[in-house]
């Protein structure tokens, strides 16, 4: 894929260790090998043979987001509320540093609607700590990345008391050392690695979630795929100029599913029940990802994007679980489920 094509990636991979690098965009990681994927007709569950993740990556003005992150804090209250009216979990990747500036109270609304809170790193951008251009993961070697794995752990089971299971990176960007560093910290799944690429066909890795081989070394850890594409950046938040790619994608994709293609929230629903549709008619998995600081964003094309995006989407996901077309489940359910399953 030519460098000019691909978003959010700047033609860099790693610059320490010898395999990984981003995937969102099409970017294959080197040495990257999918490992016993979970097999195709499966059944979850709850009966169903289709299952869908709701995810959020929690970073406020810590990444690379846009809104106003004291919104996006407040709309969390009404997020949780809904999933808990609609009895089904997700998944919140949360930056350490983030959490531990709020404080204990910052995660009550997510772990009294029985969510799963993880890491999304303890710093988002790298290069604030160490210094220079660099910012992903793939660019540091043992000791950042055991830094960034470990403290990020540390933060968020201090504020949940629970025991963290998973991890994903801030812009999925990773090498060896990255998995090396979630192994020592015994963690059970992450979630980094694109479903698949309407800009390059082929070049996602499907949606099944399977053990991750870098180079000769199999992880016991799950890794469970994300939509690399049609996520809630690229739909209405991403400039059309810096990140045409993205848009690009979007724009493919209504066209195949003959969905008007509009850059609003409410075109954004539609686009996300279509996914969950190919999912569920394609018995597969399917990751939903959004960052909840986009929805903290205010336009004359849109209202409020929780109200317009987000509550909609997770009322669909609820009549999707309760009629049984799909199991809605957080990363470490479909992670023990994973294990469980190949263990049979």
């Amino acid at each position: 894929m030519a460098t000019e094509e691909r978003s959010l990636v700047e033609d860099v991979k790693h610059k320490q260790g010898k395999y990984g690098g981003f995937s969102f965009g099409g970017q294959e990681p080197d040495g990257v090998v999918v490992r016993n994927p979970l097999p195709a007709g499966t059944v979850f569950p709850n009966g169903a043979t289709a299952a869908l993740l709701l995810t959020f990556d929690v970073e406020g003005t810590y990444g690379n987001g846009t809104g106003d992150m004291s919104v996006e804090i407040a709309n969390y209250q009404r997020i949780c509320d809904k999933l808990k009216d609609n009895g089904i979990p997700a998944t919140f990747n949360v930056v350490g540093k983030m959490a531990e500036e709020q404080g204990p109270e910052f995660v009550e609304w997510m772990l009294d609607a029985d969510c799963e809170v993880v890491p999304h790193g303890y710093i988002h951008e790298m290069y604030q700590r160490y210094g220079g251009d660099d910012v992903y993961a793939g660019h540091y070697g043992p000791d950042e990345n055991i830094k960034q794995v470990q403290e990020g752990v540390d933060a968020i089971s201090r504020l949940t008391h629970k025991a963290i299971r998973g991890f994903r990176l801030p812009y999925g960007h990773f090498n060896e050392y990255t998995y090396d560093a979630f192994e020592q910290a015994g963690l059970a799944w992450s979630s980094n690695l694109g479903i698949d690429d309407f800009i390059a066909p082929g070049l996602g890795f499907g949606n099944a979630p399977f053990q991750m081989q870098l180079g000769e070394k199999v992880y016991p850890i799950v890794e469970i795929p994300l939509d690399s594409q049609t996520y809630d950046w690229a739909i209405w938040i991403a400039d059309e100029q810096a990140n045409a790619p993205f848009v690009k994608a979007v724009r493919t994709y209504c066209d195949m599913r003959s969905i008007p293609f509009t850059r609003t929230p409410a075109c954004g629903v539609g686009i996300w029940r279509q996914r969950m549709l190919d999912a569920i008619a394609g018995k597969t998995v399917f990751t939903l990802i959004c960052h909840p600081i986009n929805l903290a964003v205010r336009s004359e094309a849109w209202g409020d994007p929780v109200d317009e995006f987000m509550l909609p989407v997770i009322d669909q996901l609820g009549q999707f679980h309760r009629d049984r077309q799909a199991w809605v489940c957080t990363c470490g359910q479909l992670a023990d489920f994973y294990w469980k399953t190949m263990q049979s």
